[in-house]
């Protein structure tokens, strides 16, 4: 194992890999697959476990990492050890209930091949797919982490195994239970480029509800206008960062530390690091299909922003984004940071051309104590360091500061008429 592997695994990972490190040797010597893909599922069917059995993709050695979760709540917090074999009278009976449904669904797909603490590896019947089941129902998890630690958890013990070269690929494939994965979605990893440390598949949202299809539709070209507006402003953080559309190698993921223990936007913050250790490509050519759906089980994302637009639909309100205007003026302070260096003693000169909104937004995001903290550098240095500080998040701060102070949001469909941009 990797100093960069164990250090992770020593320091970072989640209490999991622990166990399943301590006990890896009692694991089947049959147990080495090609691929993996990680599956937090909250409040879900057993659908996507049989979509993926009855799919060519089980049709080679492969894992899935199913971690099954359940945010704690004051009430089970406050109540006795939910046991699988006891009936309880909390409040979210029926939750657990659902948890508790699929995970033993999951169970009856094969032999129980191995077991430890809250973790059950299952060799599915007449198939090459293994299951490393994860129960974080019974052992529930803290709502403030919510996903992003199902996601870590998964991940976290995936890096584990491919460390140990039970995984042959070093690619950690992310997805979801309401993601309906290509055939070629393992084999799309095979052909990229070695520099390439993340890999985005393109995206499509279906639903059979016509209204939250287009909903999904609404907010998937809302998605697109941002990477698009980002694209035009030759941004180098123009990619999406849909966490069940997502791969990445798994020693850059340890050197990232790992997924943020957040109830949303983990893989915005994940990507976000990952980006600064190589490169970011869009497979376009492979397409993930996610259901359209509804939901509150996050505080941000796809379902409360499709709940979002049913409900201005249905007081026949516009959805609005960012106006084109954001892009035009990120557009112009990426093209000034080519001779930031040569200005870096005299900031008043560089910003002198500079519009009134850049100057505001730049000052918001500390961008003269960075400037200074950096001003010793060397010019091939300082540009380094100034991609890595102008980052994803600093970039939405920057065009967030722009919206709330001089162009707000306008209806999505005048915005993608108006952009200088088009999207894909």
């Amino acid at each position: 194992m990797s100093k960069v592997f164990n250090q992770y695994f020593s320091r970072y990972a989640e209490s999991e890999v622990a166990v399943l490190a301590q006990y890896e040797s009692g694991l089947p010597n049959e147990f080495t697959v090609d691929h993996v893909v990680v599956i937090p599922a909250y409040q879900e069917t057993n659908a996507f476990i049989e979509r993926f059995l009855a799919s060519p993709l089980s049709k080679s050695p492969v894992l899935m990492v199913l971690v099954i979760n359940e945010p704690i709540t004051e009430l089970i917090a406050e109540s006795v050890t939910i046991s699988l074999r006891e009936d309880n009278s909390v409040a979210n009976y029926n939750e657990i209930n659902q948890q508790k449904a699929l995970y033993q669904y999951a169970l009856s797909c094969g032999d129980n091949c191995w077991k430890n603490n809250n973790l059950t590896l299952i060799k599915v019947t007449q198939s090459q797919t293994w299951l490393l089941v994860v129960d974080r129902f019974t052992h529930a998890i803290d709502k403030d982490q919510g996903v992003g630690l199902a996601r870590k958890i998964g991940t976290d013990l995936s890096a584990y195994l491919i460390s140990v070269n039970r995984i042959r690929q070093t690619w950690i494939c992310s997805s979801d239970a309401d993601a309906y994965l290509p055939d070629d979605y393992f084999n799309a990893l095979h052909t990229r480029d070695k520099n390439t440390v993340v890999c985005c598949f393109n995206f499509k949202h279906s639903s059979e509800d016509k209204s939250i299809h287009q909903a999904n539709f609404l907010y998937e070209s809302a998605l697109r206008y941002y990477v698009a507006g980002l694209h035009y402003a030759d941004s180098p953080y123009a990619f999406f960062t849909i966490g069940s559309t997502l791969a990445f190698k798994a020693e850059v993921y340890v050197q990232a530390r790992g997924f943020p223990k957040r109830s949303a936007g983990e893989d915005f913050y994940l990507i976000n690091k990952l980006a600064k250790l190589g490169d970011v490509e869009f497979i376009e050519e492979v397409t993930v299909t996610l259901e359209a759906r509804t939901s509150q089980r996050v505080p941000f994302g796809t379902g409360p922003a499709v709940q979002k637009i049913l409900d201005l639909q249905a007081s026949h309100l516009d959805y609005c984004y960012y106006h084109p205007q954001v892009f035009t003026l990120l557009k112009a302070v990426l093209s000034a940071f080519a001779n930031l260096w040569h200005h870096r003693g005299d900031l008043i000169a560089w910003l002198e051309p500079l519009s009134e909104p850049i100057i505001t937004a730049l000052n918001h995001i500390g961008f003269a104590a960075f400037v200074e903290k950096q001003i010793n550098n060397s010019e091939k240095q300082f540009n380094k360091q100034l991609v890595v500080w102008f980052d994803a998040f600093k970039t939405l701060k920057f065009i967030h500061n722009i919206r709330e102070n001089h162009y707000q949001d306008i209806p999505l469909a005048q915005a993608l008429l108006t952009a200088p941009f088009r999207i894909k």
